[in-house]
């Protein structure tokens, strides 16, 4: 028997896809934001009431469950980071260790790659204006996606977009369509929701697009944000307090939730649930994190190596004595006709482990690297690599930057035609649809001059010394091509295998002769 969501009271639906993933939400973007956000995050309490952090504890850092608790009150907000960093083991280790940003890292090392050459748009006048200041604080489209959201998206692997006009000014009376035009309330302004806030929702027939959803809004307040709740159906959205209280009903004319929710990727069992492709590398952020703090605290403790001497030369307080000028005496042992001194020993703890958690610590950094594309493999056996071969690590890598940069453009298609929605109150017309053209770069600089010189030697070398098999050399050396110059056009690549198709025909006509 299907469930009918209409018996739950509105602020009170939660859709069973964000129950189960919205603490996995909220960690990818405490791991984007990296600093005492991550630090201090809390994902729920353990079976002992205490709060599970991105620092794990160990089973000797938990109290003994002889000794009484009190409950947990958590670090006073912008406190320093050390103000809990006492003689706990867990403590010391979480106010101490640096917080890696490696999933910040690798989203902007991608997106600055892809922004640094200019994108592309075509349309309509209207919808140009409207990319010149897309939120109504003259944010222009390029910094809009750049700066807010692509970094977010390519984190959570989904992002919801909100299209709606200004609300008037306090005070101000709308009655005609004049005070609309006058207050610029017929602008279209676009935001973002965090998918924790994206509550509850029901999808459309093709499961692309929302037919009703509920959205918690936060409204700033002289004692801070407050939550609010807002229903959207395709007629209308209606605001209610906290407790469930309707505060206000407003119409739009749109046909439809002015919201999209637009995807990096897919998950395969959820129909509206987005994958991360760099959920890896905060995997691996998490546990360099972990083993960081663990070298930290083996270097602090076992800086100082412990002195071991004779049990009788303790006094009762468990202290040695020293002499003047900081002399360690040594016991006199005049027993058996000869005179010996018990002497003292320093200790020096083993680094065995402590050598292998660096060891593990430099593969996660690797991992983190080769995950996002970020280095190239070292030759075979250690020998540095050619031109040629440097070309061709750097193919993957571009394959990458061309994926993200058509998720981009697809994204900005999907804004500008909830855009043009909100700006027609309305379905967009026809024509202004086919008008929008964005084209994102699909080709990237990711050589040194020094590579390109050298790969280009190396490939007309082996064109010199082609001709004896035109057919299966041109195939290669066609193929070749195409890895050492990815994301040209169709066309262009066309061009360049008749080039080397006309040039190898060329050289066996000569050979022949």
């Amino acid at each position: 028997m299907n469930f009918d969501a209409s018996l739950i009271p509105v602020v009170r639906r939660r859709h069973p896809e964000w129950i189960e993933h919205q603490l996995r939400w909220q960690w990818l973007l405490d791991s984007l934001e990296g600093g005492e956000r991550y630090r201090q995050a809390i994902y729920g309490v353990d079976r002992r009431g205490l709060p599970i952090r991105n620092l794990i504890r160990h089973k000797r850092e938990y109290p003994d469950p002889r000794e009484a608790v009190g409950p947990f009150l958590g670090v006073v907000p912008g406190s320093d980071q050390a103000s809990q960093a006492t003689d706990d083991d867990y403590e010391l280790r979480r106010a101490r260790t640096p917080i890696p940003t490696f999933v910040s890292q690798a989203i902007d090392t991608h997106l600055s790659r892809i922004f640094a050459r200019e994108v592309k748009r075509i349309g309509s006048d209207r919808l140009m204006q409207w990319w010149a200041d897309v939120d109504g604080r003259g944010t222009s489209i390029d910094h809009w996606i750049a700066e807010f959201v692509a970094p977010l998206l390519l984190a959570l692997g989904q992002l919801d977009l909100k299209f709606d006009h200004p609300p008037a000014e306090h005070g101000e009376e709308v009655v005609t369509r004049a005070d609309v035009e006058r207050l610029g309330l017929d602008r279209a302004i676009a935001s973002f929701l965090l998918p924790q806030d994206m509550l509850w929702w029901r999808l459309d027939s093709l499961n692309s697009q929302y037919e009703e959803c509920l959205v918690r809004e936060w409204v700033e307040t002289p004692d801070g944000p407050l939550g609010y709740f807002r229903h959207w159906t395709e007629n209308e959205s209606t605001l209610y307090d906290d407790q469930g209280e309707l505060l206000s009903v407003t119409p739009h004319a749109f046909g439809c939730v002015p919201i999209v929710r637009v995807f990096d990727g897919r998950k395969a069992r959820c129909k509206n649930i987005g994958q991360s492709r760099y959920e890896g590398v905060a995997e691996r952020q998490r546990e360099y994190y972990n083993r960081d703090s663990e070298l930290i605290l083996s270097d602090t403790t076992q800086a100082h190596p412990l002195l071991q001497g004779p049990e009788d030369f303790l006094q009762s307080d468990g202290t040695v004595p020293i002499g003047p000028s900081w002399l360690l005496p040594k016991k006199k042992n005049s027993m058996g006709g000869s005179v010996t001194y018990e002497g003292f020993d320093v200790v020096q703890f083993p680094k065995d482990g402590a050598e292998s958690i660096r060891k593990n610590k430099a593969d996660l950094r690797d991992d983190v690297d080769r995950e996002s594309a970020l280095v190239r493999p070292t030759g075979r056996a250690g020998a540095p690599q050619s031109g040629l071969s440097k070309l061709l690590d750097h193919s993957d890598g571009n394959y990458r930057l061309a994926k993200l940069a058509k998720v981009l453009g697809r994204v900005e298609s999907f804004a500008a035609r909830f855009a043009l929605t909100v700006l027609n109150d309305g379905p967009p017309q026809r024509d202004e649809l086919t008008q929008i053209e964005i084209c994102y770069p699909a080709e990237f600089d990711l050589y040194t001059a020094t590579d390109v010189a050298s790969a280009s030697a190396e490939f007309q070398n082996l064109a010199s010394r082609a001709g004896s098999l035109p057919l299966t050399e041109g195939l290669m050396i066609s193929r070749l091509m195409r890895l050492c110059l990815p994301g040209l056009s169709d066309s262009q690549y066309a061009d360049c295998d008749n080039e080397i198709k006309s040039y190898l025909a060329q050289h066996a006509k000569q050979e022949s002769v």
